[in-house]
């Protein structure tokens, strides 16, 4: 019997297409679609980033770190309370 090594690398990345794939199927869309999804907010973060860091007149993107995760999470926060707004508003109407 033979034992295949698969590199730290390979590990990653099969682990990253696993996780993937799950999400992708528990939002009922294709991996490509997630993938064309996420290459849209990387473009997003790319441009904010771009023009705070032309704003802040800094040549540094960690410098602007803590502004970056606090919008994400600000951003997070708030697609989490308009889900549960949402959800409470179908329930509310389920049970009429």
């Amino acid at each position: 019997m033979t034992t295949t090594n698969i590199d730290t690398a390979e590990r990653i990345r099969r682990s990253e297409y696993a996780r993937d794939s799950k999400a992708a199927l528990a939002r009922g869309e294709s991996l490509e679609a997630r993938s064309k999804r996420r290459e849209g907010y990387a473009n997003e973060w790319a441009a904010w980033l771009r023009q705070r860091m032309d704003a802040s007149e800094c040549d540094d993107p960690v410098q602007i770190l803590p502004d970056a995760l606090a919008r994400a999470q600000q951003l997070a926060e708030d697609s989490a309370i308009a889900a549960i707004k949402e959800f409470k508003t179908a329930m509310k109407g389920a049970l009429k």
